[in-house]
């Protein structure tokens, strides 16, 4: 476990980008990273036009035909694709037997909030559209992704569509003003974020807007009338206690509520599956929650 938890840690620590590139290079060198990761050799994808936006369906051998994994990459709003993140949502979706479609939503700065929000209900109303039944539709995200997961289901919600069967949120950062007590004590444990990189992330996706607006810090939502959702995260993580703050305020709010946190754990370490067998157990205890929300219907 030690020599594969050192190369987790090694794989970001080598391979981020520095946040004094410009946007372009950063989004170059993190598809560059993320391609270092190997795609399971049995995927079937298939690219599809949502509108004007690119989505992508995942599909493996045991991928039931009415089960849909909606993925929401994470990348701080700023970077990230389908392509980063093949590997990480397939491998979610096998372990739910579901389809995941995966999309590339807008990016800021050139789009900052609530782009990707609306992006995501845009993905969600075509999946409706196409035939799929809500109760059959499940929603993950990892990090930004997490925040997308929770903004789209308040935002279904609000706008009376019928909700999904549930969400898994992956480190999510939910909480854009930095103002958890991990944010302090983890820094310089965390091996993937610090504060500073976290907050012009920030500041480039709310592009002035307050970060206590529920929409973009979710931690701050009504959250009341929401469906099942699982929150992992890892311990060695700055975003952790958000998530503590989060599951609190959904429990409050009488949602069912699942919550983990994994010893040693970096952030969003289900995309490390390959080699860290802590992340195969990540991903297995995701698609147990999968499986139930979908058995129950």
């Amino acid at each position: 476990m030690k020599n594969s938890l050192q190369k987790g840690h090694r794989f970001f620590k080598e391979n981020l980008p520095s946040y004094s590139a410009s946007v372009e290079e950063i989004r170059e060198n993190v598809e560059a990273m993320f391609g270092q990761l190997p795609v399971p050799s049995d995927l079937i994808t298939e690219e599809v036009d949502i509108d004007g936006m690119k989505g992508e369906w995942q599909i493996v051998p045991d991928s039931e035909e009415d089960r849909v994994l909606l993925y929401l990459h994470g990348g701080g709003f700023m970077y990230g694709s389908i392509d980063t993140h093949r590997g990480e949502s397939s491998e979610l979706g096998r372990a739910a037997k579901a389809r995941t479609l995966s999309i590339n939503y807008r990016l800021a700065p050139e789009h900052p909030f609530p782009a990707p929000i609306e992006d995501a209900l845009k993905a969600y109303s075509w999946l409706l559209d196409q035939g799929y039944q809500a109760k059959n539709i499940i929603i993950a995200g990892d990090s930004a992704g997490g925040n997308l997961t929770v903004a789209l289901m308040m935002s279904i919600r609000d706008t009376k569509t019928p909700l999904p069967a549930g969400g898994v949120i992956i480190s999510p950062w939910i909480d854009l003003g930095q103002t958890g007590e991990t944010y302090i004590t983890k820094e310089g444990v965390d091996p993937v974020n610090t504060k500073e990189a976290i907050k012009q992330l920030a500041d480039n996706y709310l592009n002035g807007v307050s970060p206590n607006v529920p929409y973009a810090s979710p931690i701050y939502g009504d959250l009341r009338g929401l469906p099942p959702i699982y929150v992992m995260v890892g311990e060695a993580e700055i975003m952790l206690s958000e998530s503590l703050t989060f599951v609190t305020r959904a429990a409050l709010a009488g949602v069912n509520i699942r919550f983990s946190s994994w010893p040693s754990m970096f952030h969003n370490w289900l995309c490390c599956h390959s080699f860290l067998d802590e992340a195969k157990a990540g991903i297995i205890s995701a698609g147990a929650f999968m499986n139930e929300l979908y058995d129950k219907q």
